[in-house]
């Protein structure tokens, strides 16, 4: 009986060991054309027993408010789910935002320095930003590409200083000078090993100073938008 206890123990021991090194892989991907936007989100993890999906396949700008559909499917093998729902993100939302994230900076040591690490940690895998663009007039049209090439090169700048870039960025501005257009693609992967995500979430639970302060406020942060039109 101890022996197969120990086998057990010795097995269970190993799929944690294997687990660490595994990595969180997040797949993003937007597309504006039009008045169409789509948001697609897949989450990946232990060698891909854990796969999640988050889907915004409508976006739209009503007043001060962003009214998006949203569809999540996925899970582990067996407990899948799927939900869909509608929300807005108006200024309720980030007024709600803003002052949870001033409880994190109250109650957390250093989380500015902690957030800077953490996310260095994290590895950008592919990098691309497309444009295609035209206004109808061949002169604003080449200005809009030129201004778009700056704005694809400071795009790449901010994400090399944020994150670890273990790609070359790639992108293009397409200008359309025989009619009206604006088309933006981004597609990026991330990655992030499952042992040092562990462990920053440790530091952070030892830099947290006001534990209770903090769980209402990384709580109300992570509360998704409210459903329907508000």
């Amino acid at each position: 009986m101890a022996f197969w206890l120990w086998i057990a123990l010795a097995v269970a021991a190993a799929a944690i060991v294997a687990a660490m090194f595994s990595q969180i892989k997040v797949r993003v991907r937007y597309s504006r054309s039009g008045k169409l936007d789509q948001l697609v989100v897949i989450v990946q993890a232990l060698f891909g027993l854990f796969r999640y999906q988050i889907l915004l396949p409508s976006i739209a700008i009503r007043g001060w408010n962003m009214v998006y559909a949203e569809h999540r499917e996925g899970g582990f093998p067996g407990k899948e789910n799927e939900t869909g729902t509608r929300r807005t993100l108006g200024r309720k939302t980030v007024l709600r935002d803003l002052r949870a994230y001033r409880s994190v900076l109250v109650s957390t040591k250093q989380f500015k320095r902690w957030a800077r690490r953490t996310l260095k940690k994290v590895e950008c895998t592919r990098w691309r930003l497309d444009f295609r663009v035209g206004t109808g007039d061949a002169a604003s049209t080449a200005v809009l590409t030129g201004l778009l090439w700056a704005v694809s090169g400071c795009a790449t700048g901010v994400a090399d200083r944020l994150i670890s870039l273990r790609t070359s960025p790639r992108g293009e501005v397409t200008p359309n000078y025989s009619s009206s257009e604006f088309t933006v693609v981004w597609e990026a992967d991330f990655r992030i090993r499952l042992a040092t995500a562990v462990a920053a979430f440790i530091k952070l639970g030892k830099r947290t100073v006001r534990i209770r302060k903090a769980i209402r406020a990384w709580r109300s942060w992570l509360t998704p938008p409210s459903e329907g039109l508000s």
